[in-house]
């Protein structure tokens, strides 16, 4: 019995078709996925290379830290010694240090502030052209008529545990002008100028000249600073 023609064999297969057929599939089925060791060496090289970034980033980032903490502590320290300098400069009375030691005190003569009306002695915005310690606004300043010499004192306080001053901090103390005179020798409560103090030190030089020494640190960061300032009405 004769097959229909709709089911019989392609004459082309016979000729190697099926062959090529063949060939093809066995191709196919060689392509496979990745073996497991494929797969593990691939998680290893990948743990090693997020590892190397991470290692990177965290050293990028610590610098950053770093030279983020120093640029806190530069200006506090800069502003600190920058203010005492000014008063110094102004005296023309050097308290501590003395002549022969280093202390953590510097106490000299207030001649700059300008904060109150002399004669009304209430604050006053722009001041009012006179010097708070030129009590009897006759123009001069501890002028020796007996009114004792007003002082400001800038010291390491080691003890403050306040929430402001978990470290040592530098305190500033005016006096208070704010009171009629002949009243002197009243002050201000202290203020806080610097935190993050290690170390403060004041050296007389010379009669007139103050060596100021302030180190700050956070965490790992340390500035110091040094400075010397003349006192202009002090020979």
């Amino acid at each position: 019995m004769s097959l229909p023609n709709s089911i019989a064999p392609d004459p082309s297969l016979a000729r190697g078709g099926w062959g090529d057929l063949k060939i093809l599939m066995n191709i196919k089925s060689n392509k496979s996925g990745f073996t497991l060791i494929e797969l593990l060496i691939a998680i290893v090289l990948m743990a090693l290379i997020v590892g190397a970034l991470d290692q990177v980033a965290a050293r990028v980032l610590s610098t950053y830290s770093a030279a983020q903490e120093s640029q806190d502590l530069v200006p506090q320290a800069r502003y600190a010694l920058e203010r005492m300098v000014t008063f110094v400069q102004e005296s023309d009375y050097i308290v501590a240090p003395d002549t022969t030691s280093s202390t953590k005190v510097l106490t000299v003569s207030e001649r700059l502030s300008d904060q109150y009306d002399n004669q009304t002695n209430m604050y006053k915005v722009d001041g009012d052209g006179i010097p708070d310690a030129d009590s009897d606004w006759n123009g001069l300043i501890n002028d020796g008529i007996g009114v004792p010499k007003e002082l400001i004192t800038f010291r390491l306080d080691e003890t403050d545990a306040s929430v402001k001053c978990l470290n040592k901090c530098l305190k500033e103390q005016m006096p208070d002008y704010g009171t009629p005179p002949p009243q002197t020798g009243d002050y201000k409560a202290e203020i806080i100028i610097c935190e993050n103090v290690t170390a403060f030190s004041c050296r007389r030089l010379s009669p007139g000249i103050v060596e100021i020494t302030l180190t700050l640190q956070k965490r790992s960061k340390k500035v110091t600073l040094r400075t010397t300032a003349k006192a202009r009405w002090v020979d």
